[in-house]
């Protein structure tokens, strides 16, 4: 089968890839690094105090529910978002939101419809839930170390290396916006690097090849290429 995926997904793609290669002939990967870089890093660490991860039963500010244990956002309509709508999951939704989008793409996109999705992230998540799957997908950051733990077997890295070990993959592609700001493009190509990508160590050519992987940037962009770019 063909497997396509994009940020966390692209890793439960190659997790899939790495337990059953026999199974899977292509791999199409969007938004997926070796590992983090630093601002990458950055940009998870303050989701990471937005959402309270580690300051949740700390002193809180003005405007928090001791009943409901949230920070309600007296702006929602309680009928519409009940008590999904908290101050911090609304920030949550907006920080998440311009860092995985380009600046382009919001500017044309305009303040009515970003806010938009500011309310269908707190229509349909909970702060709680969202803590949680932080707190699971990117577990490494909560630490105090800078980057990926280079001995986990289910980072990038380390799948891409038994991916390509198994040769049993026909193809591979990896596709990064050129302003991506959690899945830079030199972390990206890195990964394709790893896949078996025959390009020079420090090329960042676009063109595809006749090999296991290929790489492709694609410019404008950022985190989130299918959204921004749905026909390549």
């Amino acid at each position: 089968i063909d497997v396509a995926g994009f940020s966390f997904g692209g890793r439960v793609a190659m997790a899939a890839a790495s337990l059953q290669p026999n199974r899977i002939r292509r791999l199409y990967l969007t938004g997926v690094s070796a590992e983090r870089d630093p601002l990458a890093n950055v940009i998870l660490a303050s989701w990471k105090e937005i959402l309270g991860v580690n300051t949740y039963n700390s002193e809180v500010s003005d405007g928090y529910d001791k009943e409901k244990e949230s920070y309600y956002d007296e702006e929602c309509d309680p009928e519409v978002h009940t008590s999904r709508c908290t101050a911090r999951l609304r920030s949550f939704a907006w920080s998440i939101i311009l860092q995985t989008y380009s600046e382009f793409f919001l500017a044309k996109s305009g303040p009515n419809r970003v806010q938009t999705w500011v309310d269908g992230v707190c229509r349909y998540n909970t702060e709680e839930g969202l803590r949680a799957l932080l707190m699971q997908t990117h577990g490494h950051f909560m630490d105090e170390s800078d980057g990926e733990d280079s001995l986990d077997p289910w980072s990038p890295a380390a799948m891409a290396t038994r991916i390509r070990e198994s040769q049993s993959i026909e193809q591979c592609k990896i596709v990064v916006g050129s302003d991506d700001k959690m899945s830079s493009p030199e972390q990206a190509h890195r990964l394709a690097s790893l896949l078996g990508l025959s390009t020079g160590p420090n090329s960042l050519e676009h063109e595809e090849h006749e090999i296991l992987c290929s790489f492709k940037i694609i410019e404008g962009c950022g985190h989130a290429v299918p959204m921004e770019e749905m026909r390549l």
